[in-house]
């Protein structure tokens, strides 16, 4: 078994850049535990292929690695344009059409049909992640004619912002059905839902998922004003959370961006959710073999502020650089984990002094207690639905948790939280000290005090999580 030194998790967009078995396993090596696939580009047998070729190099590596794939959601774009670019002028005029038509410098299709009836006049729309503003000023027919506010290039299949408008469409859609029921038949271990508004969108797809027959680890995007205000609820109906600050920064003031980032990590924290954090984390690591200062900065405090997963798109899809740029997460990683101190964990420690309602609050706070003044070497942890693994993984642990399972699905769903690595084990494990010392000397770590935490027996009920103290001597 391999045990990273970083303990954030990093998740690999897979793209044209990163699309050979050779490329996948030099990702797996550099620290990718998650490999997302978006299903916004590429046809079906291209995804089918790119899944068969990642659990291929996982084998290679003898390294687990979660596969997510990515729903494209209601994504709304511009249409084509005739040529290959227009520049639209500060305080033109310019029509967004729901009729098929070839752009050109006085008007666009849309994606949308709807779009007519949904905006009003002194509604502003944006174009091209948010450099073109447009000022809504009155419709006729399919026709939404608008006043330009801020000027800039546009080329075609550009994104469409509606920030604030209600569309009056479900996120999940009925080409997200024909994405997903795909994705799950070819092996995936998760989902991510886009622009997903409120915790019925989400249901909606756990639904269908079922029908089909899956369980998958579903992660909610957030990308839209709207699911900022409908968070806590989103929290509830999701597996996990993505802060995808890409068209979440058009949605809400830029300048709010950080902010809101925080408060996503610490409420998804404290449920113990898996949160990951993406869209340009090292934006010039595209075409530069090295990031800014800033972007590193930007990592950091991410890091810092107790996100579970860091995520790479272009960087890793598309980029000229998509190993280095996995290989800087990591050192990123491991230098902001070696920092950390316990100040940066008073809130969670007050918060569980305070409302300790639930058995397994006492005992993940427990074994953060028993850890940091034990001074572990490493938590073992027995877990049947991968619930009280991240429960204890919301702590931010400076040692690994081992977090045995006997579901493949579950084993599979650790792979996006914080410092969980997951053993895939059939055995109840009745000499625990046995299995601890051969699992510690395959993962070459040191002998010393163990924090174990065991799942009740299947014929108790009634019974809880146990947890215990182990001395291994050296």
């Amino acid at each position: 078994m391999h045990l990273p030194l970083h303990k954030t998790k990093i998740v690999c967009t897979i793209g044209p850049s990163s699309d050979t078995i050779e490329k996948m396993i030099q990702l797996i090596n550099a620290g990718m535990s998650v490999a997302r696939l978006n299903y916004s580009h590429g046809g079906f047998e291209t995804h089918a292929l790119t899944i068969t070729m990642l659990r291929k190099a996982s084998e290679v590596c003898k390294r687990s690695i979660s596969i997510l794939a990515d729903l494209p959601g209601p994504k709304m774009r511009v249409g084509k344009l005739g040529v290959d670019s227009i520049w639209l002028e500060t305080r033109s005029k310019y029509i967004l059409t729901a009729e098929e038509i070839i752009g050109d410098e006085s008007k666009i299709s849309v994606s949308f049909k709807d779009l007519p009836n949904v905006v009003k006049p002194g509604h502003i729309l944006y174009l091209n992640d948010g450099i073109i503003q447009l000022c809504v000023e009155k419709i006729t027919g399919k026709a939404v004619h608008c006043q330009v506010i801020v000027g800039g290039e546009l080329r075609s299949n550009k994104g469409l912002n509606l920030p604030g408008i209600d569309l009056g469409i479900p996120a999940f859609t009925d080409h997200d059905y024909e994405c997903m029921k795909h994705a799950l038949e070819s092996g995936v271990d998760a989902v991510s839902q886009s622009f997903v508004n409120n915790a019925g969108d989400l249901l909606r797809l756990k639904k269908a998922a079922l029908e089909l027959g899956y369980r998958p680890f579903v992660i909610a995007k957030i990308e839209r004003s709207v699911a900022v205000e409908n968070l806590d609820e989103i929290l509830q109906a999701s597996d996990g959370i993505m802060i995808a600050r890409g068209d979440l920064g058009v949605e809400i003031p830029i300048e709010k961006i950080a902010i809101i980032q925080k408060q996503i990590i610490q409420k998804a924290n404290l449920l113990g959710k898996p949160v990951i954090t993406a869209t340009q984390m090292l934006g010039s690591m595209v075409s530069n073999s090295r990031p800014t200062r800033a972007e590193v900065s930007d990592v950091s405090n991410a890091i810092y502020d107790g996100t579970d997963c860091v995520m790479l798109s272009e960087e890793s899809a598309m980029g000229k650089y998509p190993v280095e740029s996995a290989l800087m997460l990591a050192k990123i990683a491991v230098s902001v984990e070696d920092a950390k101190t316990e100040g940066i964990y008073r809130r969670r420690q007050d918060f569980y002094r305070k409302d300790n309602t639930h058995i397994t609050d006492t005992i993940s706070y427990n074994v953060y207690q028993s850890v940091s003044h034990l001074n572990a070497c490493a938590v073992f942890v027995q877990t049947q639905t991968g619930y009280v693994a991240r429960m204890i993984s919301r702590f931010k642990l400076s040692v690994w948790v081992m977090s045995v399972t006997s579901d493949i699905h579950v084993f599979r769903s650790l792979q996006f939280s914080y410092g969980l690595m997951p053993i895939l084990s059939e055995s109840d494990h009745k000499n625990w000290n046995t299995f601890i010392q051969k699992v510690l000397k395959v993962s070459k770590q040191a002998s010393g005090i163990i924090i174990l935490v065991e799942a009740p027996s299947k014929d108790k009920l009634n019974d809880t999580h146990r947890m215990s103290i182990i001395h291994l001597p050296n």
